[in-house]
């Protein structure tokens, strides 16, 4: 059977995507020549005006972990709700605690969007240090742990290295790669137009103090930072995965999410905080005991893999789930980091007729 299509003068397969990534590979350079690099600037660790699109939002988020203890900690503003979504999640060696789903809407009711619901965020210096804090209640997913338990966190995020803009200072070929691969037609349009988002994330080292109930224990991990605005819809992508690890001297944070027009992906490995960016994401392997991950990156292949350990999984929105995993080192060369899993739980309407 012949590959060069079914009807005459159809272009093979191999080549339309060839012929698409070469062009995607073009708008991108001529983008970026007659904008520029367009890089954050100081006023954008400021919040955002909602633009009024459906499903405007805005979100700050930490996630840290260390071998005994992941961290996600997220404040997302949503305009069209008037209200705040806050995540406080802790997983450790015995279980997981964390703010329920039903807890976790809180509405908009003060001016200042860095202070809701216990939680309050603070720019020491942008691009460089924050302050993280919280204190109120937290539960177990585990109802028969039993009753709720205060906690206090009073933790400080610097920066190991300058913010890395996804779409931006992701590998041009692995962008013009996969929009190669997609179907140009109104639905690519659409998904692009509805995965519209801005934003960047940052590495460095999160510290302080975490006490839960009467244990009190150090913070002392590297830590993702996150801060992203735009349309954001939860039943956007089929799938989605973002994965922070690392082990030694190096760091690894990658994105894919899986729209029924077209995959999106990207990253980047840091060693001793030199940033490269992910050439393709051979692996991403989400084990009932191991997690894997392996991608390439500066011409080499680097690999990582750590045991499952707590975990937590919600709705949101109705449209989703969300399964965040802390993963820690079963050997000296194991990893530790933080696994999160989006997929669609909304069902896509079917054909008229």
């Amino acid at each position: 059977m012949s590959d060069r299509g079914d009807r005459r003068g159809e272009a093979p397969p191999g080549l339309r995507d060839g012929v698409k990534s070469a062009l995607a590979r073009w708008v991108l350079q001529k983008r970026r020549s007659l904008l520029g690099t367009p890089r954050p600037g100081v006023q954008d660790e400021a919040t955002h005006e909602g633009d009024g699109r459906r499903r405007f939002a805005e979100d700050y988020g930490f996630a840290a972990a260390q071998p005994d203890l992941g961290l996600l900690l997220r404040l997302e503003w949503l305009p069209g709700r008037a209200a705040h979504r806050l995540w406080v999640m802790l997983l450790g060696e015995h279980g997981a605690w964390w703010l329920p789903p039903q807890q976790t809407l809180v509405t908009e009711t003060v001016v200042d969007r860095w202070r809701v619901g216990g939680l309050a965020l603070d720019c020491l210096q942008p691009y460089q240090r924050w302050s993280v804090r919280y204190a109120g209640p937290l539960v177990s997913p585990d109802a028969a742990v039993g009753a709720a338990r205060r906690c206090e966190l009073q933790l400080e995020f610097t920066a190991g290295a300058d913010p890395f803009c996804p779409g931006i200072d992701d590998d041009p070929e692995l962008v013009a790669r996969r929009v190669g691969e997609a179907h140009w037609d109104r639905a690519l349009a659409t998904a692009v137009r509805r995965a519209s988002q801005r934003g960047y994330v940052q590495i460095g080292r999160l510290q302080g103090q975490l006490a839960l109930a009467h244990e009190i224990r150090s913070v002392d991990a590297p830590c993702l930072r996150m801060h992203t605005w735009g349309v954001r819809d939860w039943g956007a992508p089929e799938h989605a995965v973002q994965c922070f690890v690392h082990t030694g001297d190096r760091t690894a944070w990658i994105q894919r999410a899986q729209f029924p027009a077209f995959t999106f992906e990207g990253g980047f490995v840091a060693e001793r905080d030199v940033l490269t960016c992910v050439q393709s994401i051979a692996q991403v392997q989400h084990g009932e005991r191991e997690h894997r991950l392996e991608l390439d990156a500066g011409g080499a292949r680097h690999r990582f893999a750590g045991e499952r350990g707590a975990a937590v999984q919600l709705r949101v929105d109705g449209r989703g789930a969300f399964e965040l995993t802390h993963v820690v080192p079963g050997t000296a060369a194991g990893a530790c980091g933080l696994w999160a899993r989006q997929q669609r739980t909304l069902p896509r309407p079917g054909p008229v007729g």
